[in-house]
């Protein structure tokens, strides 16, 4: 399924000269930049194949490979067997990267004390304790409508009409994000998070079109039908898919985001009937087969649900028998030409039939849902091979298991498809994945000194999912249409639509700045946000520290998805470690120093500057782009 894409020479291009500011003039006649390893390292490498290999491709190999043309580019034949290689921290770091937003140090130590398929258990055994709920944050600069007091939870709280809540509903709207953000950066090891935001963007609602709606009350109370969308998803996270969808189908989110809310026998809507088929169970390749008149038919079974009582302490969906299509539905040869119908006042189990009658195409559906879970986990390019050897077992795992999700998922990530090297440093990050990721990974501390100002807290939250997520096309609670993020759907360009000429300076912005450090000052409470580089070597033991190859190898297999060349290594920890000095004594002396008078100023000045040097150095290369 190659497609014509944009090479990843020219990728890693556009990214070096946003960093750099180099001049195509300045490139050789081979067409590299001068001094620049990375292209030559990439410049065979196409978006849409990768490399393929056993070990772990460094830049060395794969140059010393391409020359001798032994290397091969795509055809990557791993299937689903158990993975059964080494079990590094390369390995635990690529497990950590796929499947949460960044990972600590003690994550990784945990896991490579186990086995792959232990490790693998581990982070599929999530915790299923509902978080803290959302709360009133913003208390000081609005009151609450509904006399919510300052921290406490706004979930539960409703408005009786329209006019009497929209400003407070208006803030929780945007608490509602800021939370969402919140959960992301304080997630533990496990996929739940990572999990819950793949259900939303797989079936998605935007924040911003339902509380445009015309229906009663959603002014005045969106935030609490926008907290009842993700709870349905993290409390599913690992569970039973058909179940999800059937719940999906009468979730109030949904039903005022794809009409069905006004959805009766009178005037019939069809966005639900569609996008329930064509993105949520079937899809739209080659062998999904329904037609325009199954559409139409679904959206008459579909008539009749309304979500009531939204202006109460308890909102529900519920079957109105009045607005249903009681005539006989049939659909195409491709449902077998079966039809569904029921006698007034039972209306309400067509919905189930509908959702049996599409889950009867168990081969269309399961591929099809096990190609978006790859998507999102793997890699976009699904060829043949992956065809014939990932996605068709993952299906039958999905429809052997009455369709649980647990078993597809433990199947996928102890696989050798799943650490083959070519699934390696081939994803570029989303927004969320970077800077979450980032800020996690460097242990910076987004929580602010008194956990009672909520005010300040939730304006931190607010800091880094509106001014720089969105900033780099990324937001929690918005979608770009209801097929959600491009990135990890559209074709030919895939997770390339994370990378433009706008996106990437902010990204490096990103990066620079928070080792540059500046302070969050919001209600009157400072929360600094820098990365303290000695603290960050600490985690490694004081022998990796004082030798500076040690160090950099760490820092790189942390930080970078794949090796670095021994040269490229050698060059960073010349202009960095060692200030342009020959010898790794001149590292090793400078951290001595430190460690035997941490107290003194000037040594914690020598290798804090180098260290700073070294990490933005390695944040900077275009690798780090890439999970």
């Amino acid at each position: 399924m190659g497609q014509d894409k944009v090479s990843r020479r020219k990728f890693f291009e556009s990214l070096r000269q946003k960093e750099t500011n180099i001049p195509v003039e300045s490139m050789d006649e081979t067409g590299y930049f001068q001094e620049d390893p990375l292209f030559e390292k990439y410049s065979r490498k196409k978006a849409g194949r990768r490399y393929y290999g056993t070990e772990m491709i460094s830049a060395e190999t794969a140059r010393a490979n391409d020359m001798n043309g032994s290397l091969r580019i795509g055809n990557v034949t791993s299937g689903l067997a158990p993975y059964n290689g080494a079990w590094t921290e390369w390995e635990v770091l690529h497990l950590l990267r796929r499947t949460g937003f960044g990972f600590k140090k003690t994550y990784v130590d945990t896991l490579l004390g186990m086995s792959t398929g232990d490790a693998v258990d581990h982070i599929m055994n999530i915790d299923t304790t509902a978080p803290a709920p959302p709360v009133n944050w913003y208390q000081n600069t609005v009151a609450d409508q509904d006399n919510v007091p300052y921290g406490g939870d706004v979930t539960t709280s409703f408005f009786a009409t329209n006019a009497a809540g929209q400003d407070t509903n208006v803030q929780r709207n945007q608490g509602m994000r800021r939370w969402l953000f919140g959960l992301m950066l304080n997630s533990d090891h496990t996929i739940r998070e990572k999990m819950t935001w793949f259900w939303y963007h797989f079936i998605p609602i935007d924040f911003d079109d339902v509380y445009q709606t015309s229906n009663s009350f959603i002014k005045s109370n969106s935030a609490r039908v926008f907290y009842s969308y993700f709870k349905l998803f993290r409390d599913n996270a690992l569970g039973n898919f058909k179940t999800l969808i059937r719940n999906v189908s009468t979730e109030a989110g949904m039903m005022y985001f794809l009409n069905n809310q006004q959805n009766s026998a009178s005037a019939p809507d069809e966005n639900y009937a569609r996008e329930l088929m064509e993105l949520f169970t079937l899809g739209k390749g080659a062998d999904s087969q329904y037609t325009q008149s199954d559409v139409v038919e679904a959206s008459k079974v579909l008539t009749g649900w309304r979500v009531q009582n939204l202006n109460t302490a308890t909102f529900s969906t519920n079957f109105v028998t009045g607005s249903h299509s009681y005539a006989t539905k049939q659909f195409s040869g491709f449902f077998n030409n079966q039809t569904i119908s029921s006698v007034s006042p039972n209306g309400a189990s067509e919905l189930d039939a509908l959702i049996n009658l599409i889950f009867s195409k168990s081969d269309v559906v399961s591929k099809y849902i096990c190609r978006r879970i790859y998507r999102y986990f793997v890699y976009y390019d699904i060829d043949a091979n992956i065809e014939a050897n990932v996605i068709t077992p993952l299906a039958q795992t999905f429809v052997s298991n009455n369709w649980d999700i647990l078993p597809v998922l433990k199947q996928l990530f102890k696989s050798q498809h799943f650490f083959d090297a070519a699934n390696r440093g081939v994803f570029i990050k989303s927004p969320f994945d970077m800077v979450a990721g980032s800020l996690r990974a460097f242990n910076i501390n987004t929580n602010v000194a008194d956990p009672a100002n909520y005010d300040a807290q939730y304006k931190v939250w607010n800091y880094y999912n509106n001014t720089i997520c969105n900033a780099i096309e990324q937001y929690a609670g918005n979608v770009p249409n209801v097929s959600g993020w491009n990135a990890f759907y559209q074709p030919p360009a895939y997770h390339q639509y994370w990378i433009n000429t706008n996106t990437i300076q902010k990204r490096f912005k990103f990066l620079n700045d928070i080792f540059n450090g500046y302070n969050l000052n919001y209600n009157g409470l400072v929360t600094n946000i820098k990365v303290n580089v000695i603290a960050f070597a600490q985690q490694f033991d004081n022998a990796t520290c004082s030798d500076p190859n040690l160090l950099i190898g760490a820092f790189v297999k942390y930080l970078l998805p794949v090796d670095l060349s021994t040269d490229q290594k050698n060059a960073i920890k010349l202009q960095t470690l060692l200030s342009g000095q020959a010898l790794d004594s001149y590292w090793t002396t400078a951290w001595a120093n430190y460690i035997g008078a941490p107290g003194n100023s000037s040594y914690t000045n020598i290798v804090t500057t180098r260290l700073k040097n070294l990490l933005t150095t390695i944040v900077q290369l275009a690798e780090y782009q890439l999970m």
